[in-house]
């Protein structure tokens, strides 16, 4: 695992360590501005268009994989966030979150992941157009980037709907 880590380029450590940071802030309840809601869905979103597009052969098989992996990861943090108790303060543009461990555990099962499927790359590099294989890695993508979009969407739509 730590030859996966030095082996990687400078830009994937830096967005390691931005994710864990993330993660770890987000196991204390905060308030946050409305505005960072957007940030780890954009940041798993340029990732896994990243994947779909350019690190691996496309196929409809993994962009399939990674559409029912959005959408039910989605559904079920969408329906879950619902039930979050939050705090609007509208006029100060914040959200009180609630302290919670599945942010970093989500980011820690992502990375783990992507070091191992980087790793049976770096040892089989024909993988890489492997449309099964491509697709496992597509659908975590998929997971985690659906888990977020559904978790920001249901906080944002509430914030928005919340009289100022």
């Amino acid at each position: 695992m730590l030859d996966a880590l030095t082996d990687s380029q400078f830009f994937a450590i830096i967005l390691i360590a931005f994710l864990i940071w993330i993660g770890m802030r987000a196991i204390r309840p905060r308030t946050i501005r409305y505005r960072q809601l957007y940030i780890l869905p954009s940041v798993f979103l340029a990732i896994s268009f990243n994947q779909l597009f350019n690190s691996y052969t496309f196929s409809i098989v993994g962009l399939l994989a990674w559409l029912v992996a959005a959408l039910s990861a989605g559904v079920m943090s969408w329906r879950s966030a619902e039930k979050t108790q939050i705090q609007i303060e509208r006029k100060a543009g914040r959200i009180g979150l609630p302290g919670t461990w599945l942010t970093l555990s989500l980011v820690l099962v992502f990375i783990t992941a992507r070091l191992y499927f980087g790793r049976q790359l770096s040892v089989t590099p024909q993988l890489r157009s492997d449309f099964a294989f491509t697709a496992q890695i597509l659908a975590i993508s998929g997971v985690v980037t659906g888990y977020y979009l559904g978790r920001s969407c249901s906080f944002l739509l509430r914030y928005f709907r919340t009289a100022a």
